[in-house]
């Protein structure tokens, strides 16, 4: 199992996504959340950009395993609503099964440009603020899309997933853009210790290229406006 990890690409499936877990702890790492990390130490992360739904199988995956990670759900997307039921009780199952829950931040959906200092945090802390009324937020936020001005920056307020004690100054590996298809996680070597990144709507029961995901995604979409639509039909 350890190859896996460490020599093999992915597939990504959520099988598959357990097994580089189970390779992981049977190297001897532990799990922790965003704080200093020492050596045999991993902060594992997760950006909800497309399904709380998937996000709470993860979790489910990690509970068993004894593992904490940190989910980091978007407030502005059409995508998901987190005021929906379902996804509401995805996001409390998930704090339930003792992982913590925090802010994906979204700077492009409110400028173009890096904007001035105080305007930046009224909007990060807003955000914060409405999340926190839903679940308890963990005070991390991590950048969707980070622009190059957020990464290894550290901010007053909040921990930054991207700070330097947990993106430069340690390992960084993530699934962005499932690149694990074409190279494996790790392929030169495990570091010590490290922020492991990965996105859960990318995975599945079974195979599935991002093109058949985003059409995914897209059709779920149709179906609720059409619902909704419908009961609107006098």
């Amino acid at each position: 199992m350890p190859e896996l990890a460490g020599g093999q690409r992915l597939s990504y499936t959520l099988r598959e996504y357990e097994e580089l877990l189970e390779s992981l702890v049977a190297e001897g790492y532990s799990f922790t959340d965003f704080s200093p990390l020492a050596d045999g130490e991993i902060t594992l992360r997760h950006d909800v950009d497309l399904s709380p739904e998937t996000a709470l199988e993860m979790a489910r995956i990690e509970s068993r395993l004894d593992i904490e990670s940190t989910y980091c759900v978007l407030l502005t997307t059409p995508v998901y609503n987190l005021l929906a039921v379902a996804e509401h009780e995805a996001l409390r199952e998930i704090e339930a099964l003792g992982h913590d829950v925090a802010l994906h931040f979204n700077t492009h959906h409110y400028w173009d440009e890096r904007p001035p200092s105080a305007e930046f945090e009224r909007r990060v802390r807003a955000e914060r603020e409405v999340l926190d009324r839903l679940i308890e937020e963990s005070g991390v936020v991590s950048f969707h899309r980070p622009p190059e001005w957020v990464l290894g920056e550290p901010f007053a307020g909040f921990e930054n997933a991207y700070d330097p004690r947990y993106f430069t100054e340690v390992g960084y590996c993530s699934d962005s853009s499932q690149k694990w298809r074409r190279e494996p996680p790790f392929p030169d070597g495990r570091p010590d210790r490290f922020q492991l990144l990965v996105h859960p709507g990318l995975w599945g029961a079974t195979e599935r290229t991002f093109g058949e995901i985003v059409a995914g995604v897209e059709a779920e979409r149709a179906e609720r406006v059409g619902r909704y639509l419908a009961a609107l039909d006098p």
